[in-house]
């Protein structure tokens, strides 16, 4: 039972700063039979508080006689959320929650509390204490369930056999999440989900797909995904990076020559395109493909058919295409770069894949399968709040590939290491922070990624001030939703502006 507590402590969320977590149990059928301490668990500000062993009787006792649950809030970002156990019918028990947070990570916790309270319902029961302690029932207006210990006790154990409590702040990582819906991609965030849910659909489609992201969100893994939820999953799947190849070997990659049809060319060569015939071709970078290849390319998606260089006969080919491109393919083609009919036969549908920045809570996740990967056991190695804070904190210009190189280094350089501290981390990241904006920033000559974060900023500082604090309405000025806004808010690091209403 104690792996059982060690594996949903290990799928936390660690966004906030800080959070409690409490179960207890009713032993007995009736309303004045002792309640059971089953687990206790807090971390950052929740530890330092001691709130792990001062549970609120009164929102567990509460929930349990009205059989429902409650999210109260203390302030804008401190919320005690209750949920009632029942197991066959019956309350047989409570989880309680209490958790410092912005968005998103407030969400994300509401969501894993759900998890745990469905999993706990049918095995409480069966549930062993961290620790024999029983206690009277009470009235639902006690403010504390378990008195605070005394002086000097230790600390209620949750970690493993061999440790009698955590070293510091350390965490558990978590196990990697795998996304819903896209084979081999890991993530746990709600633009990944929805992702995840428009996917199948899309694949089994049948139709072309252009992929758009930056460089390093993983276009080719949701490439693979497509052609393995298709019909075409059991055919080959062809990629090929548009910006790899010069222009003088392009042609004869994608269309194969027979032998003899130019100087050098000593054999037949097949080609990619018909190579993937009955399967799936995946043209990654395809803004940087020749633009006389373009209007080839368009042919072949036009009849259907493929002529190597060299050959009087064309071949009939059933290929489905894929593309992918880091470039703004329509400003490409105003300046005449790339052509504007190729890109209506390839987005037939359009799949945006979000930057890593913008989904922080992937972060750790992807950091486990990453370590994963490279043979290392997450049962022998924590992370601290402080590495947490800043590898979330950090813009990831690179996105996941930049991530997976981090883990690498952190591998060669501390490969004995069981705790990743700050320390452990590149330079650069250790410094992860976001300031404020001045109105003197935006006349400043900088990069365009920087001073659209910097434009951004100021704006939602802006349409707060006008709309006097109301979330709700700066979110209309700004043509966001109101969950948009907060992402927004808890990505750029602005948690003044949280307190406001």
């Amino acid at each position: 039972m104690q792996k059982f507590w060690q594996e949903e402590i290990r799928s936390y969320p660690h966004g906030g700063k800080g959070a409690a977590v409490w179960v207890v149990r009713r032993d007995g059928q009736d309303m004045a039979s002792p309640l059971n301490i089953l687990f206790t668990w807090a971390t950052g500000l929740g530890r330092s508080m001691s709130l792990d062993q001062r549970p609120p009787l009164g929102a567990l006792l509460k929930a349990m006689v009205e059989r429902r649950e409650e999210m109260s809030f203390q302030s804008a970002d401190t919320a005690l959320w209750v949920e009632p156990l029942v197991e066959k019918g019956q309350v047989r028990g409570c989880l309680g929650i209490w958790f410092q947070a912005e968005q998103p990570w407030r969400e994300s916790i509401f969501l894993w509390g759900q998890r745990l309270a469905a999993r706990l319902g049918p095995v409480l029961q069966q549930l062993e204490p961290h620790h024999e302690q029983r206690f009277p029932a009470a009235s639902a207006d006690q403010g504390s369930l378990f008195p605070l210990p005394e002086p000097g006790l230790p600390r209620i154990r949750t970690g493993s056999k061999s440790r009698s409590k955590p070293r510091g702040n350390c965490l558990p990582l978590p196990r990697p999440i795998a996304v819903p819906g896209i084979p081999g991609c890991i993530g746990c965030s709600t633009e990944m989900q929805e992702l995840g849910k428009r996917l199948p659909d899309v694949a089994r489609s049948g139709v072309n797909v252009l992929l758009k992201g930056e460089s390093g969100t993983g276009k080719e893994v949701i490439a693979k995904a497509l052609h393995q939820c298709s019909e075409r999953g059991k055919g080959e799947f062809v990629a090929q990076n548009c910006a790899a190849l010069p222009a003088s070997l392009f042609e004869s990659e994608l269309f194969g020559h027979k032998a003899g049809a130019f100087t050098g060319a000593s054999g037949e060569k097949k080609g990619l395109l018909a190579s993937a015939h009955g399967g799936t071709f995946f043209l990654d970078e395809i803004g940087d493909m020749p633009m006389e290849l373009q209007i080839k390319l368009l042919r072949v998606m036009q009849e259907r058919s493929v002529r190597r260089i060299g050959d009087l006969q064309s071949r009939p080919v059933d290929i489905r295409f894929l593309a992918a491109s880091h470039k703004d393919l329509p400003a490409e083609i105003s300046r005449g770069n790339f052509r504007l009919d190729l890109y209506y036969r390839l987005k037939v549908v359009a799949l945006e894949i979000p930057p890593l920045r913008n989904r922080p809570e992937d972060v750790l996740p992807l950091f486990s399968y990453f370590l994963i990967k490279n043979g290392k056991d997450l049962e022998n190695i924590s992370i601290t709040e402080k590495a947490i804070a800043c590898l979330q904190a950090w813009r990831w210009p690179g996105n996941v590939r930049e991530l997976e190189n981090e883990v690498q280094r952190f591998l060669a350089l501390y490969p004995q290491a069981e705790t990743i501290t700050l320390g452990c981390l590149s330079t650069d990241i250790q410094t992860a922070r976001t300031g404020r904006v001045d109105v003197a920033d935006l006349g400043t000559l900088r990069e365009l990624g920087k001073a659209h974060e910097i434009l951004e900023r100021y704006l939602i500082r802006k349409a707060i001030a006008a709309t006097e604090g109301r979330k709700a309405a700066a979110a209309r000025r700004l043509g966001l939703s109101r969950q948009g806004l907060y992402k927004k808010i808890q990505r750029y690091g602005m948690s003044d502006l949280i307190g406001s209403t």
